[in-house]
């Protein structure tokens, strides 16, 4: 009878372990969705100017900016994708704005003239209230 139960329970054992092992292998490696940053009217931006004297003419508290994205098939051109209203200096590299128009993503650029800010998006230590 012990020998029945202990080769029982050795049984039952290799059971479970492969039911583990097979397990774990059928989920393998999963596929991670990428979330797309999109900025719609009323969402705040950051524009990164770099520190150019030009820009920081340009780029002031007030004014209000066309967003492009680029597009490169043969030749590079901008596509207009909205508006947003630059709404005050953060420091010497970037300003905030507020988007009045469109859908605006990170990575897109804010132009004005033949200057440009590249769009990204607020960190939450920099949002003031």
């Amino acid at each position: 009878m012990h020998r029945l139960s202990s080769e029982l329970s050795a049984g039952l054992f290799m059971i479970l372990m492969l039911l583990m092992i097979s397990g774990c292998a059928t989920l393998g490696v999963q596929p991670q969705n990428k979330a797309e940053v999109v900025m719609k009217s009323g969402d705040l931006v950051h524009l990164f100017y770099g520190g150019s004297k030009e820009a920081s003419a340009v780029f002031c508290p007030g004014e209000t900016v066309k967003v492009y994205r680029q597009e490169s098939r043969k030749r590079l051109r901008y596509i207009e994708q909205g508006m947003v209203e630059i709404t005050r200096v953060i420091d010497e590299n970037y300003v905030e704005g507020k988007v009045v128009e469109g859908n605006v993503k990170p990575g897109y650029f804010a132009r004005k003239g033949s200057l440009g800010c590249l769009v990204t998006t607020p960190q939450p230590a920099d949002i003031q209230n």
